[in-house]
């Protein structure tokens, strides 16, 4: 089967509801079709989030871990089987993506980011979007921000916390995209208890679970898809927040930069 057929075949049931996006549904596969992602962390949400991208017609990613499969990944890290155990996340997650989008171009690059040359050295700077999906180190998002930041490229943001999910923001540095503006205004919005609770409690969640990974991830996807297609979407400059135990999504307010320029 020739790609072109391929192409055609794999996205006609999808390319109808790109209309949701933008007119000219033709153009917005397209774009995906050309579309260069970084994931930074290919775990619960990174790699499901790479998944949805891959089956919706992205074809290159570069891949950034330094973790290999284990077993308490297989409940919860659905790119993942038994034969997989002990092998790289990078090599096990490109196997898979070249399984669902034939003709896919990984470039696997097992190394922890902590800083912006960890991203310089992992990471082109022409990439359309970098997913941050890694939940260590703490300050990651704003490491990440200031690496998009000299090279503008768009980020989006998503993890799962204690009873929460949350997605975005996508942060487009050319928009004005800022994550620490968006920190700042979102931060101020908390009550003194709230901001207490959060420097208390900033490491990880002690634990993890499929579905809320599943659904976070694919929210994220979505979103994502949106935005490459259209320039656009519900999370850009804000973030949502999926409460598990009620199932109510709220969404953050817009935030835009405000750092002074310098000339």
């Amino acid at each position: 089967m020739t790609g072109r057929v391929f192409a055609a075949e794999s996205y006609a049931r999808q390319v109808d509801y790109l209309g949701l996006f933008t007119p000219d549904t033709g153009a917005a596969q397209q774009r995906l079709l050309a579309a260069r992602i970084g994931v930074i962390g290919i775990g619960g949400i990174g790699g499901i989030v790479a998944q949805h991208l891959a089956a919706a017609g992205v074809g290159r990613f570069w891949l950034v871990d330094d973790d290999r499969v284990a077993l308490h990944n297989l409940n919860r890290q659905f790119t993942y089987a038994r034969r997989d155990l002990g092998r790289p996340k990078t090599e096990a997650l490109a196997d898979y993506l070249g399984a669902i989008r034939p003709g896919a171009e990984t470039v696997g690059v097992r190394r922890r980011v902590a800083t912006t040359g960890d991203l310089a050295a992992s990471l082109p700077g022409d990439l359309d979007l970098v997913v941050v999906a890694a939940d260590t180190p703490p300050g990651l998002p704003a490491v990440v921000s200031d690496w998009a930041a000299g090279t503008g490229t768009p980020t989006a943001i998503g993890a799962v916390g204690v009873g929460v999910g949350l997605w975005g923001p996508v942060l487009d540095p050319s928009r004005g995209g800022c994550w620490s503006c968006f920190e700042r205004a979102r931060r101020a919005g908390l009550t003194d208890r709230e901001r207490e609770i959060e420097d208390r409690s900033s490491e990880p969640a002690p634990f993890s679970f499929g579905p809320a990974n599943t659904v976070v991830a694919a929210m994220l996807a979505h979103d994502i898809v949106e935005f490459l297609c259209s320039g656009t979407c519900p999370t850009l400059g804000r973030r949502a927040a999926l409460d598990f135990t009620r199932q109510q999504i709220t969404h953050s307010e817009e935030s835009m930069c405000t750092c002074p320029t310098t000339s």
